[in-house]
């Protein structure tokens, strides 16, 4: 099984994916702060020629960590770094396709070479994507706020989202949003100190201040009601759509939230782990009105935490061959204006079957290196092959 699961660390805010909080402070407000340099600059960065300085350096890199003894290559396809390359290295292997995978100081890394044309060596990390397709909008993606621009300039939903680099930025942006909001880093993946909810001042301060540890740059959103799906695009088209709900339970007017807990997860399928009650769980709840000792009114569902999927107690489907066809539309409209050869549009959604014209829905933030190996191992619906496509983009 490829998909990682959730390790124990010691920030509830980053979830199942610790990171540094320093270094990830850094390189995520360098990258929103150089954003402008990197626009004006973008034609020569992905132009032939840069193209060929980046092989250049890549290969005297390689050269010159061989000699010092610091780096060689594996060839187990067991030690790869995440479930997104080894999907992608199992793909390589059933085509005849020689990967290797850099080991740097005796520990794997993401960073892997394949012989793909000319029988020479490509480096790449994860995804082996051609550089003579990587276009400009990569240098902006994972801003959620400027891709949010590019969006809206198409008219593909989005929920409204303002910047805030302070706490009265951010009071200002939270007076003007429709409730109830969410707070994350403006760059940043997985969910890493994110809190949604939101409804007062007072939540708004404090989940700033969770954002601002890993980006000085924080982005105040209205909070869009529904399961999170992930939409995999590859060379324009809509190749896999994965629904993930976050875990749930539905009140009786007699049980408590922890019974019901209790209750579900005795009558849970196989591949779901326990829903848990937490610090993080516990703030959730509160934030809806609610406590493991609430009685919630027949019908009413409840949500336990904001992650979705199943390691949570969640559950997952693969609509691919049943997502609306105007939704398809809306995100290959939307593929094309970012203007990237591979990408995971992150959406929220009530009904991705029904006309999303009908709900309030929208792109939340784009990943420029998806997992893709979310749509091998949906509860429920057919997996989908993604590493195949993305391989077909050398042909």
């Amino acid at each position: 099984m490829c998909m990682n699961k959730p390790t124990k660390n010691v920030c509830p805010y980053c979830g199942d994916s610790p990171v540094n909080h320093f270094w990830a402070y850094i390189a995520q407000t360098i990258s929103i702060f150089f954003s402008p340099f990197f626009k004006k600059t973008s034609k020569f960065s992905h132009s032939s020629l840069a193209n060929k300085i980046l092989n250049a350096a890549n290969r005297f890199y390689v050269f010159f960590s061989k000699k010092m003894h610091i780096l060689w290559f594996g060839k187990n396809k067991a030690n790869a770094a995440t479930g997104r390359s080894r999907v992608i290295w199992d793909e390589a292997e059933a085509r005849g396709i020689e990967m290797q995978q850099f080991i740097v100081y005796g520990k794997p890394v993401e960073q892997y070479r394949a012989k793909i044309k000319n029988n020479k060596w490509f480096y790449f990390e994860s995804l082996p994507i051609p550089q003579d397709l990587l276009q400009t909008g990569y240098d902006y993606i994972d801003d959620k706020i400027e891709l949010k621009k590019v969006l809206t300039s198409v008219g593909v939903a989005v929920p409204k989202s303002i910047s805030a680099k302070n706490q009265d930025e951010a009071i200002t942006a939270f007076n003007k949003l429709t409730k109830p909001v969410i707070t994350k880093p403006r760059v940043g993946s997985r969910g890493r100190h994110t809190t949604v909810y939101i409804n007062t001042e007072e939540e708004l301060i404090r989940s700033f201040n969770i954002a601002k540890q890993i980006c000085k740059y924080v982005a105040v959103e209205e909070y869009l009601i529904g399961p999170v799906c992930r939409a995999t695009l590859v060379n324009n088209k809509l190749v896999g759509f994965f629904e993930a709900k976050p875990p749930e339970i539905v009140g009786d007017g007699v049980h408590t939230v922890a019974q019901l807990i209790e209750i579900k997860n005795k009558n849970k399928l196989d591949r779901v782990e326990d829903m848990k009650i937490n610090k993080e769980s516990l703030d959730y709840l509160a934030r809806q009105g609610q406590s493991v000792d609430s009685i919630p009114g027949n019908g009413l569902v409840v949500q336990i935490l904001s992650r979705t999927g199943r390691y949570f107690g969640g559950e997952t489907r693969e609509l691919i061959n049943t997502v609306h066809p105007k939704l398809k539309e809306y995100l290959e409209r939307a593929v094309k204006a970012v203007d990237v050869p591979v990408v995971g549009f992150d959406v929220i959604i009530p009904d991705p079957e029904m006309d999303p014209d009908t709900q309030k829905w929208g792109i939340i933030e784009a990943n420029s290196l998806p997992f893709i190996d979310l749509h091998y191992y949906p509860l429920h619906g057919k997996p989908v092959n993604i590493a195949s496509y993305i391989w077909d983009l050398w042909k």
